[in-house]
């Protein structure tokens, strides 16, 4: 079993792992086919239950300092980031 540390970590990698499959799709010279922009989706509905549980696991330590909120609310800059992104793309 994981201590919570571990899952925090487990959980932000996979989501940048994620972030840069989307990252990989964005800058594709296939472009962003259909298929291609479910797929996007997908993975960025994942991220966001990533974050929600990593914020989950982040507030259940008593140690919650800036710079822990910080990495916590990284995720949700990216997918701000992702989804007008992943909109333009769909559009063009």
């Amino acid at each position: 079993m994981r201590t919570g540390a571990e899952e925090i970590v487990a959980v932000r990698q996979e989501i940048l792992q994620l972030l840069r499959q989307q990252m990989d799709a964005l800058d594709s010279p296939l472009g962003l086919k259909e298929a291609r922009l479910s797929e996007c989706y997908e993975r960025q509905a994942r991220v966001h239950e990533l974050r929600e549980k990593l914020q989950a696991l982040s507030g259940s330590d008593h140690d919650v300092g800036p710079a822990r909120m910080a990495v916590a609310d990284a995720p949700s800059c990216a997918a701000a980031v992702m989804l007008p992104a992943l909109d333009t793309a769909a559009n063009v």
